[in-house]
């Protein structure tokens, strides 16, 4: 019996084997191309330009998709951005406010540096701020008592007298 069923078997699957073996039937054109193929579906280089250019546009649609994709990335890391931005300012905003305790110490020496020199015999102290960078020495000028200030400029020689009024005034005009 089972040489009987085996050659029936064999018999039945020949055909779909057959099928198999043909070439595939091209896919049905999109409706676009169907207006492109219209007299044409029998040269094959037609159809393959109009395949070639069905396969452009599927390529053009993924490529735009995945920009409006990266766009909305995008768009997204920049409110981040904006937002973390924002964020910053305010807490930088917060800290201009408020002397930190190394503005406070640097405060107190020069606090400090400006009594010494108004205790100081005007003289004395013009020969120590000679000597000094003009910067340096026009900003603790600008601190000492006006009273004081003057006396040690007038014991100033009018060279070094004349830059440090000149830093003094720059100062002035900085801080307005």
């Amino acid at each position: 019996m089972s040489r009987l069923v085996l050659p029936l078997i064999a018999a039945a699957l020949l055909p779909v084997a057959a099928l198999s073996l043909q070439a595939p039937a091209p896919p049905a054109p999109p409706p676009a191309a169907a207006g492109l193929l219209a007299g044409c579906a029998d040269i094959p280089e037609v159809t393959a330009l109009v395949e070639e250019l069905r396969l452009r546009e599927d390529r053009l649609r993924i490529a735009l998709a995945s920009l409006e994709a990266q766009k909305a990335e995008i768009a997204t890391a920049r409110a981040t951005l904006t937002a973390e931005l924002r964020r910053l300012k305010d807490a930088r905003g917060g800290l201009g406010g408020s002397p930190t305790n190394t503005q406070r110490a640097v405060a107190d020496d020069v606090g400090r540096l400006v009594a010494v020199y108004e205790a100081m015999k005007p003289k004395e102290a013009a020969q120590v701020m000679a000597s000094l960078p003009p910067d340096f020495s026009a900003e603790l000028l600008m601190r000492v008592n006006p009273e004081t200030g003057a006396r040690i400029i007038a014991a100033i020689p009018p060279d070094k007298a004349a830059i440090l009024t000149t830093y003094m005034g720059a100062r002035s005009a900085r801080h307005r």
